[in-house]
């Protein structure tokens, strides 16, 4: 959690000196694109996980995008601790039952608040989309046995003989879907020197809500809802580009 909370800062305190530096800088006097469809890809870190994802917005104005989304995210609990029993087999987390990826589809926009007027300038955008998130628990496997080894569950009556981990492959045939939904907002700042491409720093928050309780751990603490913060890096180019050429004499 403060590694994200000092990365926010960070991210903040940049973006201010870089719009500030930036701001008499040198006009940029490349072709200018007027049509900003936008297709890019990119990777997260959540206080619960972390995943890769794309999207693709499309131009209403000058000011706001409509936003399609996918992404592919694991969310762990907080008490994932990975720990060594015997040497010669895979580490594991103590007490976990199943392993959480989830899928997001969404839809939403994307607004601009300030506009990049120069070379090395930032764009600044919010953003927000919400839509499925379908869930993918899978059983978690040990190697179980002080002589003779045996293959299972985490379980109370055998916890106390775990060897190591299992196949990370082992109950993929066992694997739950569980719909539910999610809501995700944030800041994304756009720093990329070319017009036609795109990268940019994000950060915000997500919430994914499901039917039941998500059984990650084998105890009762379980919830039925994540709540995490986020930060991204996003990178691509804008599509189906119309430009102009800015006269800078």
């Amino acid at each position: 959690m403060f590694f994200f909370m000092r990365a926010f800062i960070l991210i903040g305190v940049l973006v201010l000196l870089s719009v500030k530096v930036f701001s008499q800088g040198e006009i940029d006097s490349e072709k200018k694109v007027l049509i900003r469809n936008e297709r890019t890809f990119y990777i997260l870190l959540n206080t619960n996980g972390g995943g890769a994802g794309y999207s693709y917005a499309k131009m209403i104005n000058i000011y706001r995008k409509k936003q399609w989304s996918f992404e592919l995210v694991k969310i762990k609990d907080p008490k994932e601790i990975k720990i060594s029993g015997d040497p010669n087999f895979r580490r594991y987390v103590y007490g976990k039952a199943n392993d959480f990826i989830t899928a997001r589809v969404g839809y939403g926009y994307l607004y601009k608040l300030y506009e990049k007027k120069d070379k090395g300038g930032i764009e600044i955008r919010l953003f927000y989309n919400s839509g499925l998130s379908v869930g993918f628990l899978k059983p978690m496997y040990y190697y179980i046995g002080s002589q003779e080894l045996f293959v299972e569950k985490f379980s109370q009556s055998n916890h106390n003989i775990i060897r190591g981990g299992a196949s990370y492959f082992k109950g993929f045939d066992e694997t739950i879907v569980l719909p539910g939904v999610f809501v995700k907002a944030g800041a994304s700042f756009e720093f990329s020197k070319r017009d036609i491409l795109l990268n940019s720093l994000e950060g915000g928050l997500i919430l994914d809500v499901y039917p039941k309780k998500v059984e990650i751990m084998a105890n009762d603490l379980n919830k039925f809802y994540f709540l995490s913060l986020f930060i991204s890096y996003r990178f691509g180019k804008v599509v189906n580009p119309r430009a102009i050429k800015i006269n800078t004499e």
